[in-house]
């Protein structure tokens, strides 16, 4: 294929309208999503998957190698919620962390315009969160705190424990079996 038939046929996939779509999307992805990642403090060595989706950036923190897994949403609030998470935490994919919640006892109007009740998240130094787990606003999970896949962290969870369950409860201490 000579140089001339490579740019003509390089011209012609920039005039379909499909083409356009998926520039705008990609376009709308790095606006929506990697616009606050930018704003947040992440520290030295912290891995995030291109994947992580962060709202409110400036009151997020991650600690020194930290690892945060594809898919996984960091969601702080728009006014006063944060999320912390510590050196060497572990959110594997699809972790869901929430600093802010619709106060839907607030009113009977649309959810969306009610107002919002906010509280920090703090994730622990060297904690593991499996796949799919939830944390809700306001919860602490301890140092080294392992919580189970799937699991939906409604309160505090101290130090060094195994956490499972909807919602999460302290199963055992680790090193314990």
């Amino acid at each position: 294929m000579s140089t001339l038939t490579k740019v003509a046929s390089a011209a012609s996939r920039l005039v379909r309208p499909g083409t356009w779509k998926r520039i705008a999307r990609v376009g709308n992805f790095l606006a929506y999503d990697g616009a606050p990642l930018a704003l947040a403090t992440v520290g030295a060595g912290a891995r995030l998957s291109p994947t992580v989706s962060v709202r409110h950036g400036e009151r997020v923190s991650i600690g020194a190698g930290a690892q945060i897994g594809q898919g996984c949403s960091l969601w702080a609030g728009g006014d006063t919620g944060a999320i912390v998470i510590g050196d060497h935490a572990l959110l594997a994919p699809d972790v869901f962390v929430t600093a802010a919640n619709y106060d839907f006892d607030a009113g009977d109007g649309p959810v969306m315009d009610l107002p919002m009740r906010e509280a920090t998240v703090t994730i622990g130094a060297n904690t593991w969160l499996g796949t799919r787990v939830v944390v809700l606003p306001g919860v602490t999970i301890g140092d080294g705190t392992v919580v189970a896949a799937g699991a939906v962290v409604t309160r505090d969870l101290p130090p060094g424990v195994l956490a499972a369950g909807v919602p999460a409860r302290v199963l055992r201490k680790r090193g314990e079996r």
